[in-house]
């Protein structure tokens, strides 16, 4: 059987203008993803550097008070507290006001007590974790194993 010619033509022409379709679909596709690219997801700014020094002091503050013994040390207690603070300082409503630290504005008041309350969460979820952990020094190294110190 010999097929038609214009039949033929046609289907060549069919996929022709499926190619061509698909190339313009690409390159707009392409384009998209370059320009996409482009834009930075994340920025850190001079903000979020003097909320990360904040929450690294109250990461000491905490594990000096609890005793040094919260899961993960202190850069557990600093990872909290810094997402405590994002955590606050997200929050549709102020508490105090903000106080300038060179040119930014800092919501100081609510990034404290936002890293307080997430560390004492933090603490009080993880109390069972770490009770029989003792304090990191000598005299209850000495006590524990009954040795004598003189």
């Amino acid at each position: 059987m010999t097929e038609r010619p214009y039949l033929v033509i046609m289907s060549l022409l069919k996929s022709a203008i499926l190619i061509q379709e698909a190339t313009v679909l690409s390159t707009a596709v392409l384009a998209a993803l370059a320009a996409l690219a482009a834009q930075p997801l994340f920025t850190v700014t001079l903000a979020h550097l003097i909320y990360f020094i904040i929450a690294v002091l109250l990461g000491i503050v905490a594990e000096t008070i609890i005793g040094w013994r919260l899961p993960y040390g202190i850069l557990g207690a600093v990872l909290c507290a810094f997402i405590g603070i994002l955590l606050a300082v997200l929050l549709p409503f102020h508490v105090g006001s903000d106080v300038t630290i060179f040119g930014e504005p800092i919501a100081l008041t609510q990034a404290i007590i936002g890293g307080a309350v997430l560390l004492t969460i933090w603490h009080l979820a993880t109390y069972r974790h770490w009770r029989h952990r003792h304090r990191y020094y000598r005299g209850y190294r000495y006590r524990e194993y009954g040795e004598r110190r003189d």
